[in-house]
């Protein structure tokens, strides 16, 4: 007779809630991690503008560096900065020009725009400089605008939920018929155990 386990089940909602937990601290520790790593709250922007063709796409994700020292940006980089003289919008356009005075300045331009801007950005400004791209990813959250972002979530989040549950659904135990226990001395059928010496004796014979 088997021993049941004395281990007690975790119960499935616990387990669902549990794997959940797991999902959102590892997308939380892989966003801090990258906080951390490229020195900025704010590491991932989406391109929501054409002005940056074809450097950059509408959709395209950029990751940013925000530890690059404001001194150390040369002509051509593309960077990220707060532009606050038309309603504080977060741009991210190539370097064009640089003015060293007594405060260092730069002059952007969007690849496709007629003009450079006509603002100098400052070391107050900057908010890093693009490091790597991720084409046209950005669409999806653009697409899934609020609320639609929290109804997919939240969809993502009940059926994992779901799903775990019904992994955890006991199966029904099928009934086993036992083989009634015989007492006493077992009593052989001669005829079967002549037919099992007939076989037993073909199975190594040789036929001529």
């Amino acid at each position: 007779m088997e021993k049941e386990s004395t281990k007690p089940r975790r119960k499935p909602v616990v387990k669902a809630l549990i794997n959940i937990g797991v999902i959102i601290l590892g997308m939380a520790a892989i966003y801090f991690g990258f906080t951390f790593a490229l020195g900025t709250t704010t590491p991932f922007y989406v391109v929501s503008s054409g002005s940056m063709e074809d450097a950059l796409l509408i959709g395209d994700i950029i990751i940013v560096n925000g530890a690059i020292d404001f001194d150390e940006i040369n002509i051509d980089d593309i960077i990220v900065f707060n532009e606050s003289k038309y309603g504080s919008k977060v741009i991210v356009h190539r370097v064009k020009e640089i003015h060293e005075a007594s405060t260092r300045r730069i002059v952007t331009k969007g690849d496709n725009n007629v003009a450079a801007d006509d603002w100098f950005v400052t070391s107050e400004d900057f908010l890093g400089g693009v490091i790597f791209t991720i084409p046209r990813v950005g669409i999806l959250t653009t697409a899934l605008a609020p609320p639609m972002n929290y109804l997919l979530i939240l969809l993502v989040v009940a059926t994992i939920f779901v799903l775990e549950i019904r992994s955890n659904r006991p199966e029904p135990e099928e009934s086993e018929e036992s083989d009634p226990e015989v007492f006493g001395p077992e009593v052989s059928d001669p005829k079967i155990s002549e037919e099992e010496d007939d076989h037993s004796f073909s199975a190594f014979s040789i036929g001529s």
